[in-house]
């Protein structure tokens, strides 16, 4: 039985690199599929106010009266504010993903800060800590995939405090 450690060949410099190219691949396909889709929507509210503005043209030179066209201008009325929400939706969603581009070294940091907590925990602790971000491990004929969440410290807090809500034990 080898006493091989995988922490050393999973934390190497090509992998920690590898995962830099692809998380700026995936943050940059994010940010490009949202603007698309941004794109698309700011083209249908504008179709939509031009629609309503040869509507409001009919209307009043008289071409049509006021109970013909009610019902439509209220129905891409409705539409108007539908894509609005769905923009103003698609801007918050982009605006979450304007994440600034991984950075190498820091990535090595925090890796290093996950090697030393690692090296210092128990067993016990070690599993625990990476069930917390572990999905799933799938093992094939000749490769192993893990889908996981990278763990990130906190942004702005280097030590958190929470409460505990009380309970009492009947019986």
């Amino acid at each position: 039985m080898s006493n091989y450690s995988g922490k050393g060949y999973i934390l190497t410099e090509e992998n920690l690199e590898e995962l830099v190219r692809l998380t700026n691949k995936e943050l940059a396909r994010n940010s490009s599929t949202e603007k698309e889709k941004l794109e698309l929507l700011h083209s249908q509210v504008t179709e939509v106010d031009s629609r309503l503005g040869k509507l409001y043209d009919a209307l009043e030179t008289g071409e049509f009266k006021g109970g013909e066209l009610a019902p439509r201008i209220q129905t891409l009325f409705q539409k108007k504010e539908e894509l609005q929400q769905a923009k103003a939706n698609a801007e918050e969603a982009l605006r979450y993903q304007a994440v600034d581009m991984a950075n190498p070294q820091v990535v090595r940091d925090y890796v290093a800060d996950l090697r030393g907590l690692l090296e210092r925990s128990s067993i016990i602790e070690q599993r625990s800590f990476l069930k917390s971000f572990v999905d799933r491990i799938e093992v094939g004929d000749s490769k192993v995939n893990m889908y996981y969440t990278i763990p990130m410290p906190p942004s702005s807090l280097a030590e958190e405090t929470v409460g505990v809500v009380p309970f009492v034990h009947h019986g």
